[in-house]
């Protein structure tokens, strides 16, 4: 189901309140020196399609911006480790300054989740001397159930799973910190507050309600996160560029963290963030329900900024917006262009400085289309564009063969490359003799009319989506493969997990030769004799999106295997929560906006 709402009136934090937390945080005796770790999780069987390598170059959000709000609420001895960079790391190994660490924070998506709950599972290690963990990002907004009851008893887990952004966190550690008594570890404090109730008034936690050996028998969830409407308000990720491990295969730290400076020799891209929201609401899409259909942004001038400094303390001129659809508030998106398009950087104009890429749909960008000349002058040089179904069958989002072929052309004739995006759904088949039903008639038009990539994803079953329970109920989502469980890691796009086809090899096959029609040696000589503004980017993601299909076929040898040959059983209902959310309220016989979810 899609996440539970505020109340309209109650939907957002209040004006100034993220700034005078981090404020009050940062006076608190001792903030300064509490170690703390933050991993952002990668599970590396994820690393399949023509975009394999952008894991190891491409810095994601949270990763900068959760640090970057502990800098700013006075919290200094932070280390920042991506697993796609140091896949060894143990947070039970991990020592700051000789200190062990005192707080653990791991983000994850659904799709590394594993690597997440064997980051958990190690910390316990440690047993009474562990670190107080926190559980985060996009697989604890959804499922925070699924931290809990690890380990061989089922009682490790995370303390806290903190089903929200920056705010929900800083609020938790303020209620700690504010019993915290002098020297005392985090994790002490907080099964203080725990205890007396302290946490309960804060929106967007999950937690035990007390600790005992084994699963819990339920779990205590606040409610619904308060949102930060003003974006501005966040802190400017600039002081998480010198937070960073370098790149090693150790089990420990290095003693020091990456330099800004020396931070731009491994990361190329970093992600940007400057809109939050969509006003499309996709059945396979959870984005519009998780802002709480709202569409949040920030200033021209504070994106401006970010931009600025990365590229003068970093070098880093690449940048992609994590936008879920940039082109969604027309007076906004020209804001951003005109004040972009004005900056300079290193006494260069942005149109030559920087390199900027975002997502947008067909339908926004046509609508906006005078205003692509000037997208140009501000930087952006790519965008990605979630053209889904040429048809409309899958989902209509004013798209259209017409509409895509205008758009694309005056992307190209701007110099800005469009970079196509499809689902390959039920229904669809490879090929059609008429029209552009069939997948690979959608691949070869999207190649002919200009685009420089295409990704294909196979439509899957998305946790907090309108269609997540139906394609389970509908018995589409497979349990099984050749007596192999279907792992969370699986849910990635690239792995056929839904379909009604009894056959889902086929499904399977038809998304590697579409990637097959779209990336191959006759297309890269074909590209060789395109002399024009895009030569040299379209031979690179030709020659990376066959070395992305090479390597992904060796990968999932063994999972085609099972599909080809293997028994496929089924799922028949929606899987429900490993252990009932409790409201606080609830257990006192009061409504609330917790709802009491059991198995």
């Amino acid at each position: 189901m899609e996440l539970p709402q505020r109340p309209k009136e109650d939907r957002f934090v209040k004006p100034g309140a993220f700034r005078q937390l981090c404020e009050q945080i940062s006076r608190y005796p001792g903030v300064a020196e509490i170690p703390v770790l933050f991993v952002y999780a990668f599970d590396p069987r994820t690393r399949l399609g023509p975009f394999f390598i952008h894991d190891r170059i491409l810095i994601p959000g949270a990763a900068r911006a959760v640090p970057a709000a502990l800098y700013a609420a006075g919290f200094r001895k932070i280390r920042v480790v991506l697993q796609s960079w140091n896949p060894r790391v143990r947070p039970s190994r991990a020592l700051l300054d000789g200190d062990p660490i005192e707080l653990l924070l791991v983000s994850s998506m659904q799709i590394h989740s594993a690597e997440a709950y064997r980051l958990i599972e190690d910390a316990w290690e440690l047993g009474d001397s562990r670190p107080l963990i926190l559980a985060g990002g996009p697989k604890a907004i959804y499922q925070p159930w699924d931290f809990y009851g690890l380990g061989p008893d089922g009682s490790r887990g995370a303390d806290v799973v903190v089903c929200g952004e920056e705010y929900v966190l800083l609020e938790l550690l303020d209620r700690i910190l504010q019993d915290r008594l002098p020297g005392e570890p985090l994790r002490k404090a907080f099964q203080r507050v725990r205890a007396r109730g302290l946490l309960e008034d804060i929106p967007g936690l999950v937690y035990r309600a007390e600790d005992r050996p084994g699963p819990p028998e339920s779990l205590i969830y606040t409610g619904p996160q308060r949102l930060l409407q003003d974006l501005d308000e966040l802190p400017l990720p600039i002081a998480s560029l010198g937070l960073f491990e370098p790149p090693h295969n150790n089990r420990e730290l290095s003693s020091r963290p990456l330099s800004p400076d020396k931070f731009g020799k491994y990361a190329k891209i970093l992600t940007i963030l400057s809109t939050r929201g969509c006003h499309f609401r996709c059945h396979y899409c959870p984005i519009p329900a998780y802002n709480q259909f709202s569409f949040r942004t920030r200033s021209p001038e504070s994106l401006v900024e970010e931009i600025t400094h990365v590229k003068t303390l970093t070098g880093i001129n690449t940048f992609f917006g994590a936008d879920d659809n940039f082109f969604n508030d027309r007076e906004l998106v020209e804001r951003i262009f005109q004040t972009m398009a004005q900056a300079k950087v290193g006494g260069q104009p942005f149109r030559d400085a920087i390199f900027f890429s975002t997502e947008a749909t067909v339908y926004d960008v046509h609508k906006n289309q005078d205003l692509i000349p000037l997208a140009r002058e501000a930087g952006l040089r790519a965008l990605w564009i979630g053209v889904e179904d040429l048809t409309g069958t899958l989902v209509k989002k004013g798209q259209g063969p017409e509409r895509t072929r205008t758009v694309f052309s005056l992307l190209r004739k701007a110099g800005i490359a469009p970079m196509a995006m499809i689902i390959h759904h039920d229904g669809q088949p490879l090929w059609s003799w008429k029209g552009l039903y069939g997948l690979l008639n959608q691949v070869n038009f999207l190649r002919r009319v200009g685009a420089l990539t295409c990704q294909i994803t196979l439509l899957t079953p998305s946790v907090g989506s309108k269609s997540y329970e139906k394609l389970f109920e509908e018995g589409k989502v497979l349990e099984s493969v050749g007596g192999k469980p279907i792992e969370e890691y699986q849910y990635d796009g690239n792995h056929c997990v839904a379909t009604a086809s009894s056959s889902p090899i086929i499904r399977q096959l038809n998304m590697i030769l579409g990637y097959v029609w779209f990336y191959n040696p006759v297309n890269l000589l074909t590209a060789l004799g395109q002399v024009d503004t895009f030569w040299k980017s379209r031979l690179e993601c030709q020659l990376l999106g066959m070395a992305g299909i090479g390597q992904s076929l060796y990968r999932m040898r063994n999972w085609l295997g099972r599909l080809m040959f293997g028994k496929i059983e089924r799922h028949q209902s929606a899987p429900r929560p490993r252990f009932p959310l409790l409201s606080p309220e609830s257990l006192l016989g009061v409504p609330s906006l917790a709802p009491a979810v059991g198995h």
